[in-house]
């Protein structure tokens, strides 16, 4: 299902920055404004996973791209880039579809993106699963 929803130039930009660590931040929000998808705003790694999660993840839906640190299974630090579609529960229905149906229009306009996760509960994004989901692959 497409929604002809663009993913802005702008947010290319940003992500391929993001991704080659030439910036600072550490979660970038996204949201559907209008016919495309922007950037809505930018967290440095001075914020932990849980309180991200704990204060941005709230009951409007958004894409959050991640770069993730974590332990492989036998002990090497690693990273990944991870796009959490977060599309609560409590969200209205047409956002809900909407949402749904441009993620695949921003995982092709992000190249680089090591995993993707489907969040409908903060429990669904929690450090611990994010570790299994990266360790999975």
């Amino acid at each position: 299902m497409s929604t002809g929803i663009t993913v802005a130039d702008e947010v290319v930009g940003v992500f391929n920055d993001f991704k080659l660590k030439r910036t600072d931040k550490k979660y970038l929000v996204l949201t559907i404004q209008g016919d495309q998808v922007a950037l809505t705003s930018s967290y440095g790694k001075d914020v932990s996973h849980e309180d991200f999660c704990a204060k941005y993840l709230t009951d409007s839906p958004c894409y959050v791209c991640l770069d993730f640190d974590y332990e492989t299974t036998d002990g090497r630090p690693s990273d990944k880039i991870i796009l959490i579609s977060w599309i609560p529960d409590t969200a209205r229905v047409r956002e809900k579809m909407k949402f749904a149906g441009t993620k695949e229009a921003v995982k092709s306009a992000l190249q680089g993106i090591g995993l993707n996760i489907n969040a409908t509960d903060k429990s669904e994004c929690t450090k611990d699963i994010l570790i299994s989901e990266c360790n999975k692959i």
